[in-house]
């Protein structure tokens, strides 16, 4: 799939425990977590704005495998679950005695995979008050190039980078700088591990047995992946993932590491070789002789034949291993977040304007989008005090807004749903795949039926982003309604909220005369989610 040149994870770190702290001259503290297939990995890290110093006062890692069950299972059983909400109970007290301002976590492949993630989501909120986001594979392979990018200048040439976790790997391509192919594959080292579980050798004479059929296993998910890389060279190959680094530990103990930019690096035949050493050795005998932790000694054998067959087919002859993971780019994602907030009003602009373009590219009524766009916005802000949402939200259904009406281009009848799935599909740059389906799920919902449980899309959000698109919808309803002749007759809106009502006084465009009994008939259909969000109706009086 193609990943569009901007940042895929924005409103991704709005989402957190705590409110993003406005800019200041006084160091931030951040709380991240990455809930892996193999581990949770959690860290405190101290920036000073203005500068490119970061501390990270604390860094642990927790062996508690989510993938060992999901895997075979489909779900996370209730001891696993308990000790992920122990480990990040614990974290939670951490942050809070240091003073963190904001906790930002996320979790991959095993959680992807799981059928009860919505159950382990809520009781990790409920237990520690953490939000943890399930994020998909291209926004994970998304923030490793991040990561990657602040180690190795991949400005020149094509790019190979391959992050192996315990569930999936992801392969980016890049070609001077920006990513032009990027994938996740169900090929992690834990997976693969299980899959394979009962020829794993118990050490000797059957090991090269279980080594050839774990390269076939490979082999069988590796045609897919080099189908992408074309015929061009590949100018350098980066890994990253707990195993390669572990990996290059015991490559660097016997003096086969050298370093390339500042970047630690091994050559593809001494990883090759490393491999077939690891292979003649049980679990046991790996935990004795290359002192692996032991939730290390049993993927490591995996993830090596991976990488390696990885960079066989990239004809690279140098493994690049920068030493950087999903935390270092979740860092960096909130950093920006922070610095980005001075330019909010050009990323507003942004995305608005990439919205605009595709309302054209499927012959939107430019005028009906822009009336309703700017009615919504007034209604957001004149009821912030009972809906609570963010600056993030009012941009995104400013975009509803805009696009609510394209499925009008496939089909009047049902074009809400056309809209749906229309937005659903389109790049909108500087939006994350999140918030794009926070967008066409507002808009869908702009006519017609009530969200519901078995409408797909609706089904799967949180109960938080579920509120937030029903608030926005309620909105996106009444601006809507109040120019539903498409002529732009009210342009301006006094709102009035009270305890018991919404009520609205238009104020009429220039020329315009005061029937607006269409505007009021759909006030009347169209204020129900309103009432029903908000616990108010909406009385419209009319001039």
């Amino acid at each position: 799939m193609r990943l569009p040149i901007r940042r895929l994870v924005i409103a991704r770190v709005k989402r957190t425990s705590r409110a993003v702290p406005p800019p200041s001259s006084e160091p931030l503290r951040f709380g991240l977590v990455d809930m892996g297939s193999n581990a949770i990995r959690v860290q405190v890290s101290e920036v000073v704005p203005g500068s490119d110093t970061v501390r990270t006062l604390e860094s642990h890692r927790a062996a508690v495998r989510l993938g060992h069950d999901v895997f075979l299972t489909g779900t996370v059983p209730e001891p696993v679950l308990e000790a992920a909400v122990e480990v990040l109970s614990r974290f939670r007290e951490t942050c809070d005695r240091l003073g963190v301002h904001s906790i930002h976590a996320i979790a991959t492949s095993a959680m992807r995979d799981a059928r009860n993630r919505r159950e382990v989501v809520e009781r990790i909120r409920a237990a520690t008050g953490i939000e943890i986001q399930v994020i998909s594979g291209s926004e994970e392979a998304w923030l490793l190039t991040t990561a990657v990018r602040s180690k190795v200048d991949l400005s020149q040439g094509r790019s190979l980078l391959v992050d192996l976790g315990g569930g999936s790997v992801e392969v980016g391509l890049l070609d001077a700088g920006e990513v032009v192919h990027s994938e996740s594959y169900r090929l992690g080292a834990l997976r693969v591990l299980q899959a394979l579980r009962e020829s794993e050798p118990s050490g000797g004479d059957g090991s090269s047995d279980y080594l050839r059929l774990l390269d076939e296993y490979v082999r069988a998910v590796e045609g897919r992946i080099v189908d992408e890389f074309g015929d061009a060279r590949i100018d350098r190959y980066v890994a990253t993932g707990g195993n390669v680094d572990s990996i290059a530990e015991l490559l660097g103990k016997e003096g086969k590491v050298t370093q390339v930019d500042g970047v630690d690096a091994c050559q593809l035949a001494d990883l090759e070789d490393l491999t077939r050493r690891l292979a003649v050795l049980s679990y046991a005998e790996r935990v004795e002789r290359f002192g692996l932790r032991p939730d290390r000694a049993d993927t490591i054998l995996p993830a090596a034949v991976v990488y390696y067959r990885l960079g066989r087919c990239a004809r690279a002859d140098t493994v690049l291993v920068p030493r950087v993971g999903m935390r270092d780019g979740l860092l960096q994602d909130v950093v920006d977040e922070y610095l980005r907030q001075n330019q909010a009003h050009d990323q507003r602009h942004a995305i608005l304007n990439a919205a605009r373009a595709l309302g054209r590219r499927y012959h939107y009524d430019a005028g009906h989008a822009e009336t309703v766009r700017r009615l919504a916005v007034r209604l957001f802000d004149a009821t912030a005090e009972i809906h609570g949402l963010d600056e993030t939200d009012r941009t995104l259904l400013e975009c509803a807004a805009l696009l609510h009406d394209i499925g009008v281009f496939v089909s009047n009848a049902k074009h809400h749903k056309h809209s749906w799935y229309l937005i659903r599909a389109s790049d909108l740059v500087g939006l994350s795949v999140a918030d794009r389906e926070v967008v066409a799920l507002v808009a869908r919902y702009h006519r017609r039926a009530h969200p519901a449980a078995k409408h797909f899309g609706w089904s799967g959000l949180t109960a938080e982003n579920q509120l937030r698109v029903g608030r926005m919808a309620g909105l996106l309803r009444l601006a809507d309604s109040l120019d539903r002749g498409h002529q732009g007759k009210i342009a301006d809106l006094e709102v009035e909220v009270t305890r018991k009502s919404l009520d609205l006084r238009p104020v009429l465009a220039d020329g315009v005369r005061s029937d607006l009994m269409l505007e009021t008939l759909g006030v009347q259909e169209k204020g129900g989610l309103f009432r029903e969000m908000f616990g108010r109706p909406v009385h419209l009086h009319t001039p």
